[in-house]
């Protein structure tokens, strides 16, 4: 019987996959560690200068801020009111719990350009004298987020099989605010920080609303990315690769509260 043939289509696919995903990070993480990159196809000199002068650069320390606080109530505000949305579902009706999932469907159907254009539209051009664009901001990720927490915290409670002990809770005369206080928010706390976590992660990589919407008046990290790729290259490479680090220790702590097991009911 001949060998059986060590590569497959499915591995050759897998590997020619993972190369084509890998690349572009590792292009970017040798161009922000070297000297120059313009006269070979490989960087020249090893360097942490870039790095240095990123850190000493007091327009990215404030761009940083600036982006922390601003997802971070972004987060916040989509947290509240996602949360309370979907609890309530859970303990309202099935058919309000279908609504949100539609509702929550949304945000993907609107490219975040539309949803831009719109705002500069309807609170710049009309509503630019009352209204603080750093406040509409906030709304209109808070919306574009409420999917993230949304999804987040029903699969909470279809993994704690919350239903029984609503039920339960009810039939023994509890009111649902007992409930919520003493059972489903102590349950759910894992969940709620993971989903808090995963929309400050996606309020903070958003481009197209800050560009537009915020260009002149708050300056965020994504649009400064994009404005020191024309003025420095390694600067701006030095600077993504600094947010794929925390983004990817973000990104493992969500997964540990994901993944947070409650305790076992008899």
């Amino acid at each position: 019987m001949s060998a059986r043939p060590t590569w497959r289509l499915p591995a050759l696919a897998f590997w020619a996959t993972a190369l084509l995903v890998l690349l572009p990070p590792l292009a970017v993480l040798a161009y922000a560690f070297s000297e120059r990159w313009d006269r070979g196809l490989l960087p020249e000199g090893a360097t942490l200068q870039w790095l240095n002068a990123l850190l000493a650069d007091a327009r990215v320390r404030t761009a940083a801020w600036n982006t922390v606080w601003i997802s971070g109530a972004a987060a916040a505000l989509a947290l509240l009111l996602g949360g309370a949305a979907s609890l309530a579902a859970h303990l309202a009706s099935p058919r309000l719990r279908r609504l949100l999932d539609a509702l929550a469907l949304l945000p993907f159907a609107i490219p975040p350009v539309v949803v831009a254009i719109g705002a500069l539209d309807l609170f710049v051009g009309r509503w630019g004298e009352v209204l603080d664009l750093r406040l509409v901001y906030v709304g209109l990720l808070a919306g574009l987020l409420f999917p993230l927490v949304h999804q987040t915290l029903s699969a909470a409670l279809q993994q704690l099989d919350a239903q029984p002990l609503i039920d339960a809770s009810r039939t023994l005369g509890a009111p649902d605010t007992l409930l919520l206080r003493r059972v489903l928010l102590p349950l759910l706390a894992p969940a709620f920080a993971a989903a808090g976590l995963l929309a400050w992660t996606t309020a903070a990589m958003e481009f197209a609303i800050a560009n537009l919407l915020l260009a002149g008046s708050l300056e965020l990290l994504q649009p400064l990315i994009n404005g020191l790729r024309g003025a420095n290259g390694h600067v701006a490479a030095a600077l993504i690769v600094v947010s794929l680090v925390v983004l990817t220790v973000l990104a493992l702590l969500i997964q540990l509260l994901s993944s947070w097991r409650t305790p076992a009911r008899s």
